[in-house]
């Protein structure tokens, strides 16, 4: 009987403690990426505000930290293209290719 009481205790307590690994592994999980493209209207701090044309002239506010690649450096008016969680964080940001020719 303690040893059938002590396998209970034993399975409880192994499936308490991997409740809390099972919730952080689906905190880590990326969210999804989204693409923007268009003006840069504003640097403000570590957030570029950017216009995007692909969402009908939507302004985007995206966060930028040491994390973010930057390939090259920014101004306003720049046409840019970024990479950001759907949380607004850029992963990275580069300058749109020209339409010129």
């Amino acid at each position: 009987m303690k040893q059938l009481i002590g396998l209970f205790v034993f399975a409880l307590v192994l499936t308490v403690g991997m409740v809390p690994l099972s919730y952080a592994a689906d905190l880590t999980e990326s969210p999804t990426p989204m693409m923007v493209m268009g003006d840069l209207l504003k640097i403000d701090g570590d957030f570029y505000v950017v216009k995007d044309a692909t969402y009908a002239g939507k302004e985007v506010r995206l966060h930028v930290d040491k994390t973010t690649k930057l390939e090259g450096t920014f101004k306003v008016g720049d046409k840019v293209e970024a990479k950001a969680t759907e949380t607004d964080h850029a992963l990275w940001i580069k300058h749109a290719p020209s339409a010129k020719k």
